[in-house]
């Protein structure tokens, strides 16, 4: 709406020096209205770029928003139940089931495999960098843990900060790509 008034306002302010340049020098109307058409065909050219890259935005986030969705709620659930797992290794008392952690880690896992060798093309080289990041960081906890180098306890507690690191990344891709960005 801003745009539309300032528009209609140097719109007024530009016609108005016309006018009064016109009247006092006597332009010659058909030069006038020659730059009057170049000057039109140069900003719909630019509002038709403009439109084409607005598409090509909203296309690749109609593209990529299911995968990406999923992707976040699998991100989302392991970081509850390693929140979780993290909490029953300090002997915190916690309300729910961990039934369904294997469950949940490999949701997660599949989705950062599908997110690499299926979505791959269509996601920024930032989010392709922090799940290829995670994934290295993940085995190397794994290792880690297997080999008696970390409790369990320092073994969940790191695997929720990477968890979190990715998460925020993938966060900030939505808001980027869905074009909710505020910043």
């Amino acid at each position: 709406m801003l745009n539309l008034i300032i528009s209609f306002m140097l719109g007024v302010f530009v016609t108005v020096w016309y006018l009064y340049l016109d009247l006092t020098f006597n332009f010659d109307a058909s030069m006038t209205v020659n730059i009057v058409i170049a000057s039109a065909a140069m900003i719909a050219t630019a509002i038709h770029f403009d439109s084409v890259r607005t598409q090509r935005k909203e296309r690749l986030w109609e593209i990529n928003k299911d995968s990406i969705l999923r992707l976040s709620k699998a991100l989302a659930d392991a970081i509850e139940i390693t929140s979780n797992q993290c909490d029953k290794e300090m002997g915190i008392a916690i309300n729910d089931s961990l039934d369904k952690a294997n469950e949940v880690d490999n949701s997660l896992n599949n989705m950062l495999s599908d997110s690499l060798n299926v979505y791959k093309p269509l996601l920024s080289e930032s989010l392709i960098l922090a799940i290829e990041e995670y994934q290295k960081e993940e085995m190397a906890i794994s290792n880690k843990w297997h080999t008696d180098e970390y409790t369990t306890y320092e073994a969940y507690d790191e695997l929720l900060g990477i968890r979190k690191k990715l998460q925020l990344v993938v966060l900030q891709y939505i808001k980027k790509v869905s074009g909710v960005s505020y910043e």
